[in-house]
């Protein structure tokens, strides 16, 4: 029997995409696979889940989008996280950069003698691969530098993360959300979407011109401590 790989749900054969969530369906899951305990899987399943909610409202509308121009989910990487993977990066680089220009150097000088005679194999040879670690440096040093704008950057985020916790915990109340959105039944997938999109809706009127993926991490984080006990 085929099976939803994003919402788990089992299907009957001859059918080929998952009528809540628009995904292809395949023909079985992983048994690792089969309960999403992880949060950041949980909440990717959510986004899309959400997506094609919204393509089913616009059904038989003129706003109804082309399939392309469905949002895609991109888990958010805070700006310290990325100042380190450019640290590390562009220590390898300048390493294998370095390290390989003074080889090759040492080989067109012949004090390392893989070329007996001078020939044009050995100026060529000598000239692309001199090229390629000269790039694999100047890529470094590209990376070092965006590292450095990375980590100043970071200091503004966590400065900005502190200032929205702090006014969240004196605004934001589960009774609030709850009793504004949720005076009838709904499913736990459905007040998810219901609550944070009111939090989002709240957050970027007082704090302007957020970036999109910091705000659903922020508000995706927010959310579970606010819910966490309950």
């Amino acid at each position: 029997m085929p099976w939803c790989p994003v919402c788990k749900n089992e299907y009957r054969e001859g059918i080929a995409r998952c009528v809540d969530c628009n995904a292809a369906l395949v023909e079985s899951l992983d048994e690792e696979n089969g309960d999403v305990n992880d949060a950041q899987e949980r909440l990717e399943r959510l986004h899309r889940m959400y997506a094609a909610e919204r393509v089913r409202q616009m059904e038989g509308t003129e706003e109804m989008p082309e399939a392309e121009e469905i949002p895609a989910y991109h888990p958010y990487q805070n700006s310290a996280a990325r100042a380190e993977d450019n640290r590390s990066s562009a220590y390898i680089l300048l390493i294998v950069g370095i390290t390989g220009f003074i080889f090759i150097l040492l080989v067109f000088t012949g004090m390392i003698p893989l070329y007996r005679n001078e020939s044009t194999t050995k100026y060529l040879v000598c000239g692309v691969m001199g090229a390629m670690f000269v790039l694999f440096i100047v890529f470094g040093v590209v990376s070092m530098r965006n590292s450095r704008i990375l980590l100043v950057k970071a200091k503004s985020e966590d400065s900005l993360l502190s200032e929205l916790t702090k006014w969240c915990e004196n605004n934001l109340s589960v009774e609030m959300l709850d009793a504004e959105l949720l005076a009838e039944e709904a499913g736990e997938e459905q007040k998810y979407f219901m609550r944070t999109d009111r939090m989002k809706a709240i957050i970027s009127n007082k704090f302007m011109n957020l970036d999109e993926a910091f705000l659903e991490h922020f508000v995706d984080e927010y959310y579970q401590k606010l819910y966490e006990d309950r």
